[in-house]
Parts: structure tokens; sequence; C-alpha cells
């Protein structure tokens, strides 16, 4: 295994990397530049380009580049799907989800209903969550954008980081929140004939923050993570025989990582990779195999990729270790080996975003 650091800076949190692998072949990650502990991506949105698979990072100033492609506030960028689709347009989609909006703004945020957090930087700002699923496009290489947007009633949540692009051209985009009848749970912003149509439809319960896979044409896999002991902190899983139109009952996988999301990504030899945190000691990233299209994880084999992790971050002393770990991508490369992006908070304690590159 070879462990790089991407960045790393003191008095700056360093967190949240979103892992793209683009058709050239290069890679990029984007995250949110963020001078306290932030876990609403509230910060500048900086995003890195590596032209070696990951070996070195710049700063990207390509425009093509999805990272840099235009958004209403920094968690949009975030957590949304970002790409460019088979007719040559650039598509995103997803939820607006958290933004910072002056205290002065409050009573309105409470007239509209909006989910209001304290902001950790102090009473000058609040954190709204804005429940609006959004789809934006160019036509003309991100000159100009269309944009559409549309509130949901009764829900309170936004996007996450794990979309997929089934082989029909279907784009599946987790949404995670609280419903009317104020259940966490997981759903889909599905975009159906290579993201023209979309709809929004339930997933299931429990579950928050998930990621998606197709493991043969029009059948999904879904894992997330559960919140309290909804689940004894094992991740669950939902099926979809539809392209992830309707999903099975949740069911408990094997693979316990509590309080952390998966990630999921199809290799060349018919395996699933999943990669997730490990907030429990030794606190790190760990990966695991299923040689069966997702039905079974080989658990008694995993991979643990990094355990020095469990460190409190030197911007929030007096908080919890386990949240300054965690939430990977990973990619396959072009020799077969996989790069994993992730962030971590070691014994110097200061939180960076950092890689390990391994042989599955």
């Amino acid at each position: 295994m070879q462990h790089s650091i991407i960045f790393r800076r003191e008095g700056v949190y360093g967190a949240f990397p979103i892992l793209n692998h683009l058709p050239d072949g290069r890679l990029t990650i984007g995250f949110s530049l963020s001078t306290f502990h932030d876990h609403y991506a509230l910060g500048e949105w900086t995003v890195l380009v590596s032209s070696d698979e990951g070996g070195n990072w710049s700063l990207a100033d390509d425009p093509a580049i999805p990272a840099t492609w235009p958004a209403s506030n920094p968690r949009e960028r975030s957590d949304r799907f970002a790409g460019v689709m088979p007719d040559g347009s650039y598509l995103c989609a997803g939820v607006i989800g958290h933004e910072a909006w002056p205290a002065s703004r409050k009573a309105e945020a409470d007239e509209r209903g909006l989910d209001v957090r304290e902001h950790v930087q102090g009473a000058d700002n609040i954190i709204v969550n804005r429940p609006t699923v959004f789809v934006q496009r160019s036509t003309d290489g991100g000159k100009t954008w269309s944009r559409d947007e549309w509130d949901v009633p009764g829900f309170s949540g936004t996007g996450f980081s794990r979309p997929t692009v089934l082989g029909d051209g279907t784009v599946l985009e987790p949404v995670y929140g609280r419903g009317p009848d104020g259940a966490r749970r997981v759903y889909v912003w599905r975009g159906a004939d290579c993201g023209r149509i979309w709809r929004l439809h339930p997933v299931g319960s429990p579950g928050d923050e998930a990621a998606f896979v197709e493991t043969e044409p029009g059948r999904v896999l879904c894992l997330a993570r559960t919140g309290g002991n909804d689940s004894g902190g094992y991740l669950v899983q939902f099926w979809s025989d539809d392209g992830g139109v309707t999903w099975s009952q949740a069911l408990n996988t094997n693979v316990w990582t509590p309080s952390s999301p998966p990630n999921l990504v199809n290799l060349r030899d018919g395996r699933i990779l999943l990669s997730h945190g490990y907030r429990r000691e030794p606190m790190g990233i760990r990966a695991v195999l299923s040689e069966d299209g997702g039905r079974t994880w080989d658990v008694e084999n995993t991979v643990v990729l990094r355990d020095d992790g469990g460190y409190v971050s030197e911007l929030r002393p007096d908080g919890s270790a386990g949240s300054d770990v965690g939430y990977p991508h990973s990619t396959q490369l072009s020799d077969g080996s996989i790069l994993t992006v992730y962030y971590i908070t070691p014994a110097d304690r200061v939180t960076h975003i950092a890689s390990t590159r391994w042989d599955a």
C-alpha cells in the first residue's frame, strides 16, 4: 500500500473529498475548504486535478471539469451528480441542501417551515436546509445554463455524493432525510432518458447516506448507513429490479460500520468494491469485496487501509474523534490497482485529505 497526503494545512478542516474519475483518465477532487470544524460544506469550494492517477495534484482551472460547474452553494456542489451526458450536454442534479443564511432571515426560514440549525461560527449566521431538488443543464459547453427547481413538501434533507449512471443512461442520485412522518429514509432522484425525465422515488427506511451500484442490467443495489440502533451498526441493503424505480424492504448486511456510509465501485473483473470509514477503535479506512454481485460480502478478509485515525481535530478539541475520519471514494486505475481517497485525523490532530493506492 502507498499512502499519500493530498491536502493538509494547519488551521483548515480538510474533509469530505469528492473523487471523480473523468473519461480522459484525469482524477478530480472537490472539497469545502473551511477554517472551522465543518460538516455542512460551508467553506470555499476547492477543486484539485491529477493527470498522473493521483501521483500529483494541482488546483483545477478547466471549466470542463464537472466539480467546477456552478451551483447555488458549496454543499450543493459536494452532494450532487455532475457529468457529461451521451449527447454532450453538461448535467447536474441533486438537492440544494444546507446553506448559510444571515441570522436576520431566521423568521423567513421559520415561516417557510425550513430546518434551522446554529452556525458553528457564531450567532451572526444560521444553517438552513432547503429541501429543493434541481436539474441544471448546459448544451454549449458550460457557457450558459438552464435550471429547474422543485420544493419537496414535508421533507428535510439533502443529496449525497454517491451517484451512479446505469447502462441505459439513467442517472441515480442518492437523497436522504426526514419525510412527513419524521422517519429517516433513503430516496433516489432518478433521471431517466439520459437525465431528461426526473422523478423522486422513495427507496426505504431505515437509512440515510447511501450509495448505488448496478450489479447487472436493470438490477441496482443500494447500501446505506443508519442512525442510532436502527440496524445495530450494520449497513442495510435495498434492491431494485427495475432500474431504481421500486425497491425491496431493507435487510441488514454483514458489514458492521457504525456511522460510516458506503462507497460502491464495479471492478473490471466483476467484483464489487465497498469502501467505508471505520469509526470505532482502531479508527481508519477499510474495504470489503463481493464476488457475487453484492449478495454477500467477504468481511473475513476485510482490507484495513488505515488504522491510525481516532484523534480529535485541532479545530474542535471538545468534539468526537469518530466525526473526523472516513467518507472514502474509490476508483480503479489503468493498471488495475485501486485509489481510495478519504479524510483522516492522525496523532498531529490536523484533519486532512489523503489517499491510499492498493491492490484488491
